[in-house]
């Protein structure tokens, strides 16, 4: 599974080197002067991929040889097939570079590929031929292994392998090419409606919302399998969830266009009520007054006024009547690290991390707390930007 990133003009904060948009990672060089790098669950999946060809698909296409040239077959055949993931991605970084859209690296992981791209979003025309450069590759690769398959003069479990090599290509090529966000075939959708008139971000939408569709089918497929027994009911549960996910960051990166200009400062809610750490839950609740339950979050500060935490209103409901009063807010605060940013943090880049992490963020200055933002707030402003009503 493929698919494409393109970053627009948002900067990208500096990684360390191995980093990939999944985690650590391991640098595999430059293929035709492009980074690639690879997430160390691509271990896993090969092992998962040499073992389903070893136990499952070889000795059903061709019974009776041994089980130590199965699991040698299936052990060259893995890394065999991650080499056709790594073309697919290399199709679609060598397009970009055609159309002068620099590539910044491409990332292999346990469920794909991703290409990153940087600069401009392109025109919908090299927005097609970039999405469709990849299946295209792995059909290509497809057609030649099963030509192979049929033709080459090799022993049968060679055949056998370079049999399984086509179809895995034959089904990543049309799989990807499945109209919805993050695939291959949603880039294409997107820029189809794009070249038909549709503004971007509509385009966007849509591509988005049918990933949400495709998304859910094969989460509900994979559970399904799961149940009567299928071997591959949970990579296909694995799959159908990143493909929500990366709905969803579509979803939030159509938001962040709207939004674009926009500072945190224009969304928060300024001057929050702040507690100091060491007050007493019966403190808080005898200050609080009807502004609580509008903002029912409240940043916390140790003696240096520094951020030191957060409650929540229920959390402080939920402590026994005979101890608010000697319950201090640091021994029942939320100390987990909470999702901070700045009064001058462009907007749009504070929606997905927003949505990931409970909807509430704090707002700092100096290390201050200065405001609070939530998912209220940017809808609020979002369809102020609309022409709406900001009660929407």
């Amino acid at each position: 599974m493929s698919s494409s990133k393109a970053d627009g003009d948002q900067s990208r904060p500096a990684l360390a080197r191995g980093s990939t948009p999944f985690g650590a990672g391991v640098p595999l060089g430059r293929w035709f002067g492009i980074p690639v790098k690879a997430h160390w669950s691509v271990l896993i999946a090969m092992v998962l991929f040499a073992a389903l060809i070893a136990s499952v698909e070889l000795p059903t296409v061709l019974p009776g040889s041994s089980a130590l040239s199965y699991w040698v077959t299936g052990a060259v055949l893995a890394p065999l097939f991650f080499a056709t993931l790594l073309a697919h991605e290399v199709a679609h970084a060598v397009t970009a570079r055609h159309f002068r859209i620099p590539v910044h690296q491409i990332t292999l992981w346990m469920l794909g590929g991703l290409t990153e791209l940087e600069g401009e979003t392109p025109a919908p025309r090299a927005e097609a031929l970039i999405a469709a450069a990849g299946p295209a590759t792995s059909l290509a690769i497809g057609a030649v292994c099963a030509a192979g398959a049929r033709l080459a003069p090799c022993p049968e479990l060679v055949l056998a392998a370079l049999g399984r090599l086509a179809r895995v290509n034959l089904l990543l090529g049309l799989f990807n090419l499945l109209p919805g966000a993050p695939l291959d075939g949603g880039r294409l959708l997107r820029a189809v409606l794009s070249w038909r008139g549709h503004d971007r971000a509509a385009a966007a939408a849509k591509a988005a919302r049918a990933g949400r569709v495709l998304g859910m089918v094969l989460v509900g497929l994979g559970i399904l399998e799961t149940l009567t027994g299928g071997v591959l009911g949970l990579w296909t549960v694995l799959v159908g969830w990143f493909i929500l996910n990366g709905a969803a960051t579509e979803r939030y990166a159509v938001r962040a266009e709207g939004l674009a200009g926009l500072t945190v400062r224009d969304a928060m809610t300024a001057t929050p009520q702040v507690f100091p750490d060491r007050a007493t839950v019966e403190e808080v609740l005898t200050r609080l007054g009807p502004d609580s339950a509008r903002q029912g979050f409240f940043p916390l500060t140790d003696v240096d006024g520094t951020l030191s935490g957060a409650v929540t209103l229920p959390m402080l409901d939920a402590i026994p009547a005979d101890r608010v009063a000697s319950t201090r807010l640091g021994d029942v605060a939320n100390r987990r690290p909470l999702l901070t940013t700045t009064p001058s943090q462009d907007l749009g880049t504070v929606l997905l991390p927003l949505h990931l992490r409970g909807g509430i963020a704090i707002v700092l200055d100096d290390g201050h707390p200065v405001g609070v933002v939530t998912d209220g707030d940017l809808a609020r402003v979002a369809a102020i930007v609309r022409g709406g009503s900001p009660a929407q």
